[in-house]
């Protein structure tokens, strides 16, 4: 059945800049190779895992019995323990959309997906025979050996499988075809399809609409040439126009995409799913839900405890230095925007004489700044002087990874950040860290510069939308290392 699909592309900044209405563009019937069909591939490796399941069952035997391992195998135990694991992976394959056509050709996907279903599998079987207390009459080598067979053989067969028909797609033999067809502005080119499929889709025509109407003659002209996919490009007020031909497309086994021509829209930040009977569009997502949310936050208050265990004594000590240098409260406190730009108290050592002190950062500090004290140079330098927002990340009102915190009058140039970035209001949607990706990419330090400005909130946001588990690791080693050596910091 053929689905409709949304994606973004830059824009046209006016409707006007596109070709005129009455413009029609039809391109001539390109030279492409022979159509491939991901379902008949999603097939061919369902039976292939089958058979290469089977033989790494008998070739572990084989192995059993040549080193002399244990006793001799039951033929009937082998084959019921083999056809349990094929089932096993079977399901487990399919919910980690192992066998799924829109994937089936992402070397990646499918290696990433067989390596867990194969694991998952064993790691089950083997606590099942483990609780059961099953006796084999064999050893367990059998099975451990029957496990990587299977996984090795099953990553090789997909390597040299998809190796050969990235091959052939690159090449031009294979492909899937597709049409570009667009209402009021250019068709994608074969260049931008190209690129956005991995070289998977080819064009066969390329159609500029002179109204919407047209879209289901458009369609049923292709009909008998095997079209896979028509890309519809429309620009971004036009998008309805199309989806109000829904019930008109719905009879055609083909895949239409509708690219929104739009590029303030990210990709990410929408979905569609159903409400009832109804279709809802997310307009607006969390960059961190559900089981994100939890691990995060484990992961905060773990290495939050942690450091403060360990520092206790360094903060005791910096705490005493401040106090015997100058008057004034060993903690500096400051109102900064925080998770969904609700105010929050973020907590420092005190760097500043208490008189001199600017709660409101309408004057950023700058190197040799007079009225930072000698310790409060020192701390600054070495980062000392952020641990009690180590604090801060116990409260929740903190993480240990995130866009770092700007005071609320914070000015650049004159102008307010918010001014100065468009999208600088969304490093809101998570909670501010300690440290960040734009901190570890060089964006340290004092805002006395409108490209620094963007670049910051553009890794923030970069960090934002790509967040995960592994990415704040890489983000705390790489302070790690920035706390013993960070030539910017002052």
């Amino acid at each position: 059945m053929m689905g409709i699909r949304m994606s973004f592309l830059p824009s046209f900044d006016e409707r006007e800049g596109a070709l005129s209405p009455e413009m029609t563009y039809t391109g001539e019937n390109m030279k492409i190779g022979r159509r491939i069909t991901p379902e008949n591939w999603v097939a061919l490796f369902v039976v292939a895992d089958f058979v290469l399941i089977a033989a790494s069952c008998v070739l572990a035997a084989g192995v059993e019995n040549g080193f002399e391992f244990a006793g001799p195998i039951n033929k009937a135990t082998l084959a019921g323990v083999a056809i349990n694991f094929l089932v096993l992976h079977g399901l487990l394959a399919r919910s980690f959309d192992a066998y799924d056509s829109d994937k089936i050709f992402q070397t990646g996907h499918s290696i990433k997906t067989v390596f867990k279903s194969i694991t998952f599998t064993f790691v089950t079987m083997l606590a099942v025979f483990k609780a059961l207390n099953v006796d084999f009459s064999y050893s367990h080598a059998w099975f451990y050996v029957f496990s990587l067979f299977s996984l090795l053989s099953m990553i090789a067969f997909r390597l040299v499988a998809l190796a050969d028909v990235h091959s052939r797609l690159r090449s031009g033999d294979y492909v899937l075809k597709a049409v570009s067809a667009s209402l009021y502005c250019d068709p994608l080119t074969a260049e931008e399809i190209d690129e956005s499929t991995d070289y998977i889709v080819k064009i066969a025509r390329s159609t500029r609409l002179n109204a919407v109407d047209e879209l289901p003659d458009l369609i049923d002209s292709y009909v008998s040439e095997e079209i896979d996919s028509i890309y519809i490009r429309v620009l971004w007020v036009d998008a309805p126009l199309i989806l109000q031909q829904l019930s008109k497309l719905r009879f055609y086994s083909m895949r239409v995409y509708v690219i929104a021509d739009e590029r303030r829209i990210r990709a990410n930040h929408l979905g569609v799913s159903r409400f009832g009977d109804l279709v809802s569009i997310t307009a607006v997502d969390r960059p961190i839900d559900r089981w994100g949310l939890w691990l995060k936050r484990t992961q905060d208050v773990v290495l939050a405890s942690a450091l403060i265990l360990l520092t206790a004594p360094i903060m005791a000590a910096v705490a005493i230095a401040i106090r015997l240098e100058s008057k004034g409260p060993v903690i500096f406190r400051q109102k900064r925007t925080g998770f969904n730009g609700m105010l929050f108290e973020l907590w420092k050592f005190r760097s500043m004489y208490s008189d001199k002190s600017d709660f409101t950062a309408s004057i950023q500090t700058s190197r040799n700044d007079p009225r930072v004290t000698r310790v409060g140079r020192f701390i600054r330098k070495t980062s000392l002087d952020e641990l009690p927002q180590l604090f801060n990340v116990l409260q929740g009102s903190m993480s240990i990874v995130g866009p770092r915190p700007h005071a609320v009058h914070t000015r650049t140039e004159g102008k307010s950040l918010e001014e100065l970035a468009e999208e600088y209001a969304a490093r809101h949607r998570v909670k501010p860290g300690l440290t960040g990706w734009a901190q570890v990419c060089g964006y340290r330090g004092q805002l006395d510069s409108i490209e620094k400005v963007r670049q910051r909130v553009a890794h923030d946001i970069e960090y934002i939308e790509n967040w995960s588990t592994w990415l704040d690791i890489k983000i705390i080693f790489r302070t790690a290392w920035l706390v013993i050596n960070d030539p910017s910091a002052f």
